[in-house]
Parts: structure tokens; C-alpha cells; sequence
């Protein structure tokens, strides 16, 4: 029997795109190698990358470098996630084999030319996986964490058990992520924004693909009957969903309102401009108390660095509705933000800063600024030097920690 290895240092929606993937390798004959340093006995070796920040395309090129290096020299190895698309020069460089990005899994019917086509194999909603794999599709923001912003060299006299679950394990922690068994519904696919600063588009595609309400809902209601009780609705841009096929985000949110059962469902990276479209359901599923977590994406609370980012909102409307929320006294508040955006000031940054401080966020992920391939902000003028983005974000972490919110650097 084939043995086949699936490596992973992407996103979460990668993971359970690939929780697919396994059961369709399974389907076909292979067995599956469990672990996330490659073992010589398999055959072939599915490693999915990331390429979000420098820092995260420093660690699959590193990555693909160590499987090259340990795997059997017979098996194949074959590279997907975001790397390919966001930069395919650098990719070239150190590997020649065959590559894909994350909406175009069918080729594996081409590389492996298996018996059954990865068609018939459905969307999976849970991981097969141990804990010690939950973090891993983590472990390039754990190491950007715990390193510098453009190099990994500061990671390499490291234990692995520290680098690996260092940030994860911390920030499952503060949010409550990883405390339940969750049922993941993958409700579109694709992002239409034109965020300044972003390439996730560029790798998944601009034209998004939306699962129709009714089947969202029968998806929900078949974890419901299967005894779940904590769900994620998964997309790479769950904000403007719908708008391919007629209806919107809020309109499913208004459905799973209705539901019965005990349940709870985990809203994060919500967009910083939808929040008020999506208010009145976000709210109800509060007074409800069915969101233990809300992840808010604002990146910054400066008007002239939201234009350039492309990410424009009213931020004192979205500072009320943080609160309001937080009134409430059940939900844990997180948010992102991005630091060192090209010819921020530092009184710029001090917008971010006392924004997060007024609302109390419970976590707050900050995201050094890094420049990606053919995205307008990699092409702006007035560049923060790297030290300085790194000064920042310190200045983050301890303007904020030591008021008791918890920072994150990546």
C-alpha cells in the first residue's frame, strides 16, 4: 500500500480543504503518515504553503528545502497553497515539481491519475487530527512570532516543541479556540476586495463561489444532529458572501438565528467596513449568547492609512458597536492590526493603538507590515524600515499589555 504524507504550514481553510484531500487519498488506496517533520516512508509528500507576510513565505521555501532534504528520494513531492500564485519566481528557485494553488485540488487527478476523482469525495466539516496538528497549520505565524520580521534565522536554535506552539497554544487560550470539537462549513470560496496591502487574491481568485443558504443550513443542521456544538463558517472572505448568487452574509446569518439546539458559533476576521451591514445579526447572536468569540479585522484606525489600505470604515461607528457588544460581558473581543504600513506615522499608529485601548480587546494580533509581489501598497512610497516596524510593534505589545489586552506579533 502507498503511503502518502500531508504537510501543513497554511490557514485554516487550507485545513480543511485538505481534510478532503485526505479522505480522497484514503479513497484511493494510499495510507496516511501522521506527523509534521516528513517521514522517509512516504511515497508522496502534499506540503501546503503559505505566503501571507515575508516571514510566512520565508517558512515554506524553508519548509520545501527540509522535505527535499529528509524525504525517501523516490517519493513525489507536490507544493499547493498560496505560494505558487503570490510568488511562483521564488517558488522556481528552489523547487521544479508540480505545483497548484487552493481552488484547483482537481489536478491532483492529473498528477496521481487515481482511480476516483477527488470530485466524488465531499467538503469535509470536522479534522481527523490530533491536537498536536490543530496548531501546525499555525506554525508560520508562531514562527514569525517568535522571530524577526524577515529572517528565521533567530528560530534555529529553538526547540520545535516551543516554536510550534508557543503563539498558537496562547492564543487558543485567550479566544477559547480549540476548547470544543468544531464543525466547519466552508460557505465560499474567493475574495472580490482589493485590499492595498493583501495577495491571498491573487492566489485564490478574485471570483468568488457561494454555497447556496439551504445547504449552509442543511450542512448546520446535520452538525446539529451529529451532537456538535461548536461551528465555524469558513470562506476566504465570509463578508461578501452571497453576492454571486443573489443574497448576502447577513441573510444567512438571519437563518442560523432561527436554529435550535445548543450551539455556539465562532465569528472571526470580520471585516472592519461589513460590521455594520452585519450589526443587528452580530447583536442578536450576542444577546443570544451564541458568538463566545468575535474576531474584528479593523488593520488600523487611522482614516488616511484605512484609504490606502482600501479597508475604509467609520471607526467611531465600529468603536460603539465593540463596545455595546462588550457591555454585554459575554463575548471575548479580538481584533487585528497591521503596523508599519508604507509613510504611517507614528501619530498614525497612536490612532490604532488608543482605538484598541478604548474598546478593551481582549487579543489583539499585530501584523507587521510586509511587502507582497504586484500588491498596489508594495508600490507606495515612503517604506517603514524594517527595524522600525518591529519598534512598532513592540510599542504595541507593551502599550496594550500593560492595560491587560493580549498582542500577538507575527
Amino acid at each position: 500500500m502507498k503511503k502518502a504524507q500531508i504537510i501543513i504550514t497554511s490557514c485554516s481553510r487550507r485545513t480543511i480543504e485538505l481534510e478532503r484531500v485526505k479522505n480522497f487519498l484514503i479513497g484511493n488506496g494510499y495510507s496516511i503518515v501522521e506527523g509534521s517533520r516528513v517521514s522517509k516512508e512516504a511515497d508522496l509528500v502534499l506540503y501546503s504553503t503559505c505566503a501571507f507576510t515575508l516571514a510566512n513565505e520565508d517558512l515554506s521555501v524553508q519548509t520545501i528545502n527540509e522535505i527535499k532534504r529528509d524525504k525517501n528520494p523516490s517519493a513525489e513531492l507536490v507544493v499547493c497553497g498560496c505560494l505558487p500564485g503570490i510568488n511562483p519566481d521564488r517558488l522556481k528557485q528552489v523547487f521544479d515539481g508540480e505545483t497548484f494553488g487552493p481552488r484547483s485540488y482537481e489536478r491532483l487527478n492529473e498528477i496521481l491519475k487515481p482511480e476516483r476523482k477527488l470530485e466524488e469525495f465531499p467538503h469535509a466539516n470536522t479534522l481527523q487530527i490530533t491536537r498536536s496538528h490543530e496548531v501546525l497549520p499555525m506554525l508560520a505565524r508562531a514562527k514569525a512570532l517568535i522571530g524577526s520580521q524577515h529572517s528565521l534565522q533567530d528560530l534555529k536554535n529553538m526547540p520545535e516543541k516551543v516554536r510550534r506552539f508557543r503563539y498558537w497554544e496562547k492564543l487558543n487560550r485567550i479566544t477559547g479556540y480549540g476548547e470544543h470539537e468544531q464543525f466547519y462549513i466552508q460557505i465560499m470560496e474567493g475574495c472580490p476586495l482589493n485590499c492595498s496591502f493583501c495577495a491571498i487574491p491573487i492566489a485564490i481568485g478574485r471570483k468568488i463561489k457561494s454555497k447556496p443558504v439551504d445547504d449552509v443550513i442543511n450542512e448546520f443542521q446535520a452538525g446539529l444532529a451529529q451532537g456538535y456544538q461548536t461551528f465555524r463558517l469558513m470562506g476566504d472572505s465570509v463578508s461578501t458572501y452571497g453576492i454571486d448568487i443573489g443574497t448576502n452574509f447577513e441573510t444567512l446569518l438571519d437563518r442560523v438565528i432561527q436554529l435550535e439546539g445548543d450551539f455556539s458559533l465562532d465569528l472571526n476576521e470580520v471585516h472592519a467596513f461589513a460590521l455594520a451591514k452585519l450589526y443587528p445579526q452580530i447583536k442578536t447572536l450576542c444577546d443570544m449568547n451564541r458568538i463566545p468569540t468575535l474576531w474584528l479585522c479593523i488593520q488600523s484606525a487611522n482614516p488616511r492609512i484605512l484609504r490606502l489600505m482600501r479597508r475604509s470604515c467609520d471607526v467611531d461607528d465600529v468603536r460603539d458597536k465593540m463596545l455595546e457588544v462588550k457591555r454585554g460581558g459575554k463575548v471575548r473581543l479580538g481584533n487585528s492590526v497591521i503596523v508599519g504600513f508604507p509613510s504611517e506615522t507614528r501619530e498614525e499608529l497612536n490612532d490604532t493603538i488608543e482605538f484598541c485601548r478604548q474598546v478593551g480587546f481582549d487579543f489583539v494580533v499585530c501584523h507587521g507590515f510586509s511587502a507582497r509581489p504586484e500588491t498596489d501598497a508594495a508600490k507606495l512610497p515612503n517604506p517603514i524600515p524594517p527595524e522600525e516596524i518591529m519598534a512598532r510593534s513592540n510599542l504595541v505589545k507593551s502599550e496594550l499589555q500593560s492595560r491587560t489586552c493580549n498582542v500577538f506579533q507575527q
